[in-house]
């Protein structure tokens, strides 16, 4: 006659098989969590250099290239003052040589014993100065040639054109707090968003794979996308439930805008 097994092991074994069928997700939790399309990678471009306003060649609601110009400044103004510090430098590299040449006969001289002390120093101090002076007009060339290149701003990645915030014309200056003048989303990624409590969080990691579906019910496309982000909401007050924002990372199809609805399968 078969021996009957003791509860208290029993019953163990029933719930680690019954955890066994889905050991992700409680029978109670949602399968799907609604949300919707959002950009990836949103940034405000602006310019580092004051200047006005000459061509915007690109317009909101446009998908880019990485690379693509999406505004320019008139070069004129920093072309002019790039020219005068370029012949300042030229100025001084010969006036530095001359210095140069200066200190060297000097040092003959006091090496003859015909020059004193105090000339061979005064002739050094003004080599010395002659080579700060230069070392100064290099560097303020090169940061002119560096604002020279900052009247072009470029798409950083593969973009889509959210908004401009300037027009042809317009005055832009940089001098305090240097206004938004574009702002863009990667063209080659877009998130799908989601609110979920703890306990669906709790069981999810970074990186995962996780089907979506886009769309409405009755024409929804399902794609596979990567956890990218379990971000905490901010809560109103300290008793308040804490919420997560879940973010899942896709390549969007064509015509695929943030705002669409969209839903993230917990299980496959």
């Amino acid at each position: 006659m078969a021996k009957a097994i003791p509860s208290k092991i029993l019953l163990p074994l029933i719930l680690s098989l019954v955890g066994a069928v889905n050991p992700t997700f409680a029978a109670d939790e949602p399968q799907t969590l609604d949300g919707h399309l959002a950009w990836a990678e949103v940034t405000r471009l602006s310019t580092p250099v004051s200047g006005v306003v000459t061509e915007i060649p690109v317009q909101p609601g446009q998908q880019v290239e990485k690379g693509t110009v999406l505004l320019r400044l008139d070069r004129k103004p920093l072309a002019d003052r790039l020219a005068a510090a370029v012949a300042i430098r030229s100025g001084l590299v010969r006036a530095a040589a001359e210095a140069k040449r200066d200190a060297e006969r000097t040092q003959q001289l006091y090496d003859r014993t015909v020059a004193s002390e105090s000339e061979r120093q005064e002739a050094l101090i003004k080599q010395e100065q002659a080579v700060a002076r230069l070392n100064e007009a290099r560097a303020k060339a090169d940061l002119r040639q560096w604002e020279l290149g900052k009247t072009t701003l470029t798409a950083p990645y593969p973009a889509r054109i959210l908004s401009v915030d300037t027009a042809v014309g317009e005055t832009v200056s940089s001098e305090l707090n240097a206004p938004v003048l574009l702002r863009i989303a990667r063209a080659d990624q877009m998130l799908v968003v989601a609110n979920t409590s703890p306990d669906v969080a709790s069981h999810l990691s970074l990186g995962q794979k996780m089907n979506v579906l886009v769309g409405q019910a009755s024409d929804q496309a399902k794609v596979q996308g990567k956890l990218v982000g379990i971000v905490s909401e901010p809560q109103n007050n300290q008793n308040a439930a804490i919420s997560y924002r879940l973010q899942v990372q896709i390549k969007p199809q064509k015509d695929w805008i943030a705002g669409l609805p969209a839903k993230i399968e917990l299980s496959d």
